[in-house]
């Protein structure tokens, strides 16, 4: 499956977690973006749930990219949109085109960045 040149038009970053230790010995986590590339983003679902009192929601997208850009993706490895700064949570590891022509990403969008 070749995606169109047309249909990657979304440029994003990959946000890859760096743990330091900080002045009080505790932990911190930033996060250091890679130089951007251009992939394909859809939505699949949304849901919506009431529990304790709040309305949590989730949308659940998918994003197709070229291998050598996706093929060794971390799950904990953040992904975001540079023209719209949202941030996308990686779930899983990713699929791979036998070929190695694609990778697929299953994605969360975070709502609270």
């Amino acid at each position: 499956m070749l995606l169109p040149l047309g249909e990657m038009r979304e440029s994003v970053v990959l946000m890859t977690p760096v743990v330091s230790i900080d002045e009080s010995g505790g932990e911190k986590t930033t996060y250091s973006n890679s130089d951007p590339l251009f992939v394909s983003i859809r939505a699949l679902s949304a849901k919506e749930a009431q529990q304790f009192g709040q309305i949590n929601s989730e949308i659940s997208h998918v994003c197709f990219g070229h291998w050598h850009d996706l093929n060794s993706i971390r799950s904990d490895t953040r992904l975001m949109v540079l023209e719209t700064l949202q941030e996308f949570d990686i779930v899983g590891p990713p699929i791979n085109s036998p070929e190695r022509d694609w990778s697929k990403l299953t994605l969360v969008w975070r709502e609270n960045g």
